[in-house]
């Protein structure tokens, strides 16, 4: 870690027990700077989509610590297309739990948490965030909203949330099953929810502001869909960072205008790039431990391999209809690759290992993900049977003394020289 960020993460972590408003205040300043940085003077090694979407990622994080009133704690998969009709800024776990990592304060917030009683082999993310509003630090929000899609700890985190801030809280239910019943089902739950955040701000949704949502949100995946076609034969640089700031994107920020000019300099960034040759290309599943320098600076900078995407930016690539917002909303939370069986989201990367041409599969079992470490084996078998080589990776996306570096780096690295000479 850069030994000024060690500096500034110890100094956050030594106000949180008794000084908390002072330590968001150096998190406020610090994060204003970098969004300044990233805007006038963005790393020149990166595209012009990556330099956008670092700018938005703070952009996304800061909003709700400077106005809470304004905001909403929510989970990555909620449809926030819903949020933005009502002017609402998401602050969504793992965005904010990697930025308090960036900042160098991570493990501060998940001492807090823990020492209250979070257990230790809770998800990291989420921990992170617990420790953020159960120390005070993190301002109370507007309200809370999050699906049971995916993640366990979603409905365990946001409870203690509301319970804590004594907020308004609302939780869409989505089954594991895909059906027409289940679809009118998780609609009518959307329906409810729209009525909560009315109820909650006193403001009627704006039904014209949540088609014009939808309409960016189709453009943007139309783009997004192009994108992966364009990419199946292209050799385009990627990074730990950016492919987590394109979560984004592909989430709680889609139906921006922010997401979908991130998307036409997706396309345009990768429409000029290189045809492929023979690097190494891999496809990621889960989170990425874009901290772990050994890790990232493998892909950083090195032409003989290339990171092609993490599965979460694929889970879903559906179009909505503007005329049944609830309805295609429901479509999509159910379709979601995430959700369900582990045989879902193995065929998910399977199809797109075989459509972007990987090489090999990087299956990331992140700390305390309970669904992501039991279709390991799945998806292992699955990937086998196409001759795709899959190396199941065990660390931790968002605590940085969580981790065995140098056993991961070295797995890594074996992986790697397997494939090339397999090529």
């Amino acid at each position: 870690m850069n030994r000024l960020i060690q500096k500034f993460g110890s100094a956050v972590g030594a106000r949180i027990p008794s000084r908390p408003h002072t330590a968001l205040f150096l998190l406020n300043a610090a994060y204003a700077a970098n969004e300044l940085r990233s805007k006038y003077f963005p790393d020149s090694r990166l595209l012009p989509h990556q330099q956008y979407a670092a700018q938005i990622n703070n952009r996304t994080i800061r909003e709700p610590l400077v106005r809470p009133e304004d905001s909403a704690v929510i989970n990555v998969f909620i449809p926030c297309e819903l949020l933005q009709a009502a002017g609402i800024t998401p602050q969504f776990v793992e965005a904010l739990s990697g930025f308090l990592n960036g900042a160098g304060c991570e493990r501060a917030f998940i001492d807090y948490a823990e020492n209250y009683g979070v257990p230790q082999t809770y998800c990291s993310y989420h921990k992170t965030l617990l420790g953020a509003a159960l120390s005070l630090v993190l301002p109370q929000p507007r309200f809370i909203v999050n699906t049971t899609l995916a993640c366990d700890a979603n409905t365990n985190t946001f409870r203690l949330l509301s319970d804590f801030w004594q907020a308004p809280h609302f939780t869409v239910d989505v089954p594991r099953t895909y059906s027409e019943e289940n679809v009118a089902y998780v609609a009518a739950q959307l329906r409810e929810m729209a009525a909560f955040i009315e109820k909650i701000t006193g403001r009627k949704q704006d039904r014209e502001a949540l088609r014009m949502a939808i309409r960016r949100g189709n453009n943007s995946v139309r783009m997004y869909r192009e994108y992966f076609r364009e990419l199946a034969g292209k050799r385009l640089p990627n990074n730990f960072s950016s492919e987590m700031f394109k979560i984004t994107l592909t989430h709680v920020r889609l139906g921006t205008p922010e997401a979908e000019e991130y998307f036409r300099l997706l396309l345009d960034d990768v429409r000029r790039a290189p045809a492929a040759g023979r690097e190494i290309r891999i496809l990621w599943v889960h989170t990425l431990p874009f901290w772990q320098e050994s890790l990232r600076g493998v892909f950083e900078g090195n032409a003989k391999y290339q990171l092609l995407c993490s599965d979460i930016n694929f889970d879903s690539l559906c179009e909505l209809d503007e005329d049944r917002p609830y309805v295609s909303m429901a479509r999509r939370l159910l379709a979601n690759s995430l959700g369900g069986s582990a045989r879902n989201r193995a065929e998910r990367v399977l199809e797109m290992a075989k459509s972007l041409r990987a090489d090999g599969v990087v299956y990331f079992c992140h700390w305390g993900c309970k669904q992501t470490l039991g279709g390991a084996a799945l998806t292992e078998e699955l990937l086998a049977k196409e001759g795709i080589g899959t190396l199941v990776l065990d660390g931790d996306g968002c605590d940085r003394e969580n981790v065995n570096d140098g056993q991961m780096s070295t797995r890594l690295q074996a992986f790697l020289e397997i494939l090339e000479a397999r090529k």
